[in-house]
């Protein structure tokens, strides 16, 4: 997901300067703006914030809660859970606070300086919400902090009572000015920088990137040993300096660190979620045992600080705090980054060939064979995720037939036109890599037109570049996945060619009644013949079905390419309907046992192993 970039100068500095001196200006400009949280309620999951507009507009001065946040593509209502709002003007005198609009308070009477004090519930931390609990403090910035309207170019301060919670340890992208003061330049870098403050396990290594040495810092909040976090911060670095080989290099970090910020404990949701200097990284798990499960996030999230955050779609510029940002270009941002997150995985010595090679079927199942790509080809999949990118809504919809996730669909077509550019003897990364230079380390944004450029010119053919976008990308036709992995000693195959089978079909059994449980795929025959989700199965070709074990055996009689009935009962009556078995589409795929050595190299060359 996606956060916004810089627009400032401020952000060129010295590096050669100890973190603190960086920003150290912030605490003493007569303009900041400066939050300070009062930690009393975190028990109840609140939290008490001031924050001192020191110079506002004269009039009537705007406040807003944001709506959009970084690294999502949803609005999302932070509003919600603010309250209590209470403000002193110049003269430190009340002043009136009147909401106008949902996410929106007019203070009047202010005299030119407002100090607005408020009360925020959060007891959902994730990559998009916050969390506040006894045991941390996990912010992101945009659900937790309001904004004064034109101030966006105010350098910010955020500080926390050194009296509370003395032991918590505080770990953000934003720079540590001593005393529990933290800086940034202004409101859009202070809003793509989550927060964590709490007990916390930390690590740092160094990578050299050209002239540069960044600092790349990992922290924890888990109930792990020492010993299996020092382990999973090697496991980190080993993405890390995989990735970079993608690029030549680790994008110049603005304060010259990146930080890794997980949290791995029952006590926070699930989410991976990318920011210009820093990554959220989290599960309701323990980190022992989860470590291959995690790292995936990790890989994912970590790519993103080239792809996404510099080498940035123009349709999500500027980025605006209430505004939901709608882009084509996804498949690209998200897609391919997911195609890069195994693929990193397996050349960082994390995730085996064979185990990479047999979980390409699942992704290439599920897009293969969706019918959503009758619809919309990948340009057009990733202009819906405003509805999907944990977008909320009251009413169901069609999505199981009409919609395939950008990440997946992308990660599909990044495979194919990877092993397509190797048959011509390049590779995708070299398009990452041009992409790299030509927009993301000048940080220009593109359109999908430019990574076409970038495909053409490498393929050195500019024509069978414009056809292959044609086809797939503004298009949605596929590629037969089974011929271009063959060269590489990967197999992919019907798993099941000979029995019939629905694909995609979930039941449930419920009181003595098989009921589907999920999405019916209108290419599958009960499609046809009238089943949908809700749907209470009564008998298959004559035979009474009540159970999943009843609904197999009879499945198994089933001879493809003949006609039969299903009975079922749908919103309070009986029906029959017909349908022509078929074998279910779904693949499987492998390595090749016994694969000639030239597959083997090959495949070795591309995996990297």
């Amino acid at each position: 997901m996606k956060p916004m970039r810089l627009l400032t100068a401020l952000l060129v500095l010295c590096l050669a300067l100890p973190v603190h001196s960086q920003l150290g200006w912030v605490a003493e400009h007569p303009g900041t703006i400066v939050y300070d949280l009062d930690l009393s309620k975190v028990q109840q999951h609140e939290l008490e914030i001031t924050v001192t507009f020191p110079a506002v507009p004269m009039g009537v001065f705007y406040v807003r809660m944001p709506q959009f946040s970084p690294g999502r593509y949803a609005q999302h209502n932070f509003a919600r859970n603010v309250y209590d709002l209470r403000a002193l003007g110049a003269n430190g005198q009340p002043v009136s606070v009147e909401r106008t609009e949902p996410n929106a308070w007019a203070i009047t009477g202010h005299g030119g300086k407002v100090t607005l004090s408020y009360t925020l519930f959060a007891n959902g931390g994730d990559g998009t919400y916050s969390g506040i609990d006894e045991r941390k403090l996990h912010l992101n910035m945009p659900a937790t902090f309001l904004y004064g309207e034109k101030l966006n170019d105010r350098p910010v301060m955020l500080r926390l009572p050194v009296d509370q919670r003395s032991e918590w340890e505080v770990a953000t992208q934003l720079v540590d000015l001593g005393s529990r003061r933290f800086a940034a330049p202004n409101y859009y870098y202070f809003y793509d920088s989550p927060t964590l403050v709490g007990t916390m396990m930390r690590d740092e290594f160094t990578v050299a990137s050209g002239e540069r040495v960044d600092t790349i810092e990992v922290v924890v909040m888990s109930e792990d040993s020492r010993e299996v976090f020092s382990d999973y911060v090697a496991w980190v670095e080993r993405v890390v300096r995989a990735q970079q080989e993608v690029f030549g290099e680790l994008p110049a970090y603005d304060y010259g660190r990146y930080v890794f910020l997980c949290s791995y404990n029952p006590w926070i949701g699930g989410d991976g979620m990318e920011h210009r200097n820093s990554t959220v990284c989290s599960a309701p798990i323990g980190l022992e045992g989860n470590q291959q499960r995690l790292i995936g996030t990790v890989s994912h999230e970590f790519f993103h600080c080239w792809n996404v955050e510099r080498i940035r779609p123009a349709s999500l510029e500027p980025f605006q705090f209430d505004h939901v940002n709608m882009s084509g270009e996804l498949w690209f941002a998200e897609g391919f980054t997911s195609y890069y997150d195994d693929l990193a995985l397996v050349r960082a010595g994390i995730l085996d060939p064979a185990e990479y090679a047999s979980g390409l079927a699942g992704q290439l199942n599920y897009v293969v064979q969706s019918p959503g790509r009758e619809f919309r080809g990948p340009a057009e999949m990733s202009q819906l995720a405003p509805f999907v990118d944990a977008a909320t809504a009251n009413d169901p919809d069609n999505y199981a037939n009409t919609f395939v996730s950008y990440y997946t669909y992308g990660a599909t077509i990044g495979l194919a036109l990877d092993l397509e550019l190797r048959q011509r003897g390049t590779q995708l990364d070299e398009v990452m890599r041009l992409m790299w230079q030509r927009y993301g380390k000048p940080e220009i944004p593109y359109h999908i037109r430019d990574i076409q450029l970038a495909v053409g010119k490498v393929a050195a053919d500019s024509a069978w570049a414009a056809s292959w976008f044609d086809r797939h990308i503004y298009g949605s036709d596929l590629p037969d996945y089974g011929e271009l992995l063959a060269p590489y000693g990967i197999d992919v195959r019907q798993a099941r060619p000979d029995s019939a089978g629905f694909y995609g079909l979930r039941l449930r059994e419920d009181a003595g009644r098989l009921i589907v449980s999920g999405p019916v795929y209108e290419h599958s025959p009960l499609f046809a013949a009238g089943i949908n989700p809700g749907t209470t199965i009564l008998a298959l070709d004559g035979k009474e079905i009540a159970t999943q074990a009843e609904w197999d055996a009879a499945v198994g009689e089933l001879q493809i390419g003949e006609t039969y009935t299903i009975t079922f009962e749908q919103l309070g009556r009986q029906t029959t309907g017909w349908f022509e078995a078929a074998a279910s589409p779904a693949f499987r795929s492998g390595l090749r046992e016994g694969a000639e050595a030239e597959a083997v190299a090959r495949r070795a060359e591309w995996l990297g192993r």
